[in-house]
């Protein structure tokens, strides 16, 4: 469905909102949350599952870059998070270096790469 190889790369976040819904998730696009700082929070949307855990509502953070995303973003994207009364969230982007993904597996953080989206698409 959707390519992967050399130059043939779909945009990122529309692959994210493909997968999103192909996951019959809720996509809230384009949101901006006020903090408990009073600071306001963009992101690039909001994506909820109806079920009944206490936990359906995840914010994402798309993050469109040629190198791999590090630990220090993934420190900021908490601090808002925390700001934001604990919100769950997740961040997409092209890949992850390894501390980030450690870090994100410790505190609890959803990491998914490009190559995942197109896994789960497949």
């Amino acid at each position: 469905m959707y390519p992967n190889n050399g130059d043939e790369k779909s945009n990122l976040y529309d692959l994210a909102v493909e997968f999103f819904k192909q996951m019959n998730f809720q996509v809230r696009e384009d949101v901006n949350l006020l903090g408990s700082s009073g600071k306001r929070h963009h992101f690039q949307m909001i994506v909820k599952v109806d079920s009944d855990v206490l936990i359906n509502e995840i914010v994402v953070q798309i993050v469109d870059w040629n190198r791999a995303v590090g630990v220090d973003r993934l420190i900021r994207f908490e601090r808002i998070l925390t700001d934001l009364n604990n919100r769950k969230g997740m961040i997409i982007s092209n890949s992850f270096s390894n501390s980030a993904i450690n870090f994100g597996k410790r505190r609890g953080l959803i990491l998914y790469s490009r190559d995942e989206l197109y896994i789960s698409l497949d």
